[in-house]
């Protein structure tokens, strides 16, 4: 591997000072590094002893450095595919949740994740989602979940009626209780 050095003007070597003193990230402080040994005119394998990484390691460094400056030298944003379901289809999803499921021709009075997910995939045309994926993508959106209070309405005229029934059935049955 051929011996090569990176020189810096002034105010590049100011720039690496206050780069390093700033450095959050290992990655970054290391290339830091690497920059400032090779200004000070030490060999590549020396850096590389110096700092317990490969030649190669330094020689990408400093190829980083060459190509894009002290920007080159920032982590690379690390990420996966993009999203399947767009904006477009949460948005869409959002404004049938405005309403009850319901309206939507379902037989559920609440919305379910897995009734989101249907109504995504048949009704708004978006692929498929698993419910941890949608639950993730609406809570970033600031939706939380909520279980839906049961509460009674009106009173029910037969209530005493119903609750005799119940009780003359019970009658005679073993039932577990609550042991203290």
């Amino acid at each position: 591997m051929r011996p090569r050095c990176v020189r810096l003007a002034e105010g590049q070597r100011e720039q690496l000072r206050r780069g390093l003193r700033a450095a959050k990230s290992a990655p970054l402080r290391r290339r830091l590094t690497v920059l400032k040994l090779s200004d000070e005119g030490l060999p590549m394998s020396s850096i590389a002893r110096l700092l317990g990484c490969s030649v190669g390691t330094v020689s990408n460094d400093l190829d980083r450095f060459e190509e894009g400056g002290f920007a080159g030298l920032e982590p690379k944003p690390v990420g996966g595919s993009e999203p399947k379901v767009t904006e477009a289809h949460l948005v869409a999803l959002e404004q049938a949740l405005s309403h009850p499921p319901a309206e939507h021709g379902y037989a559920l009075g609440t919305w379910t994740l897995a009734l989101m997910v249907r109504h995504l995939q048949q009704v708004i045309g978006a692929p498929a989602i698993s419910l941890s994926c949608l639950r993730r993508r609406l809570i970033a959106r600031g939706w939380r979940r909520l279980r839906p209070r049961i509460s009674i309405i009106r009173r029910d005229p037969k209530r005493e009626e119903k609750l005799a029934a119940i009780e003359a059935q019970k009658g005679g049955c073993w039932q577990r209780t609550r042991t203290p």
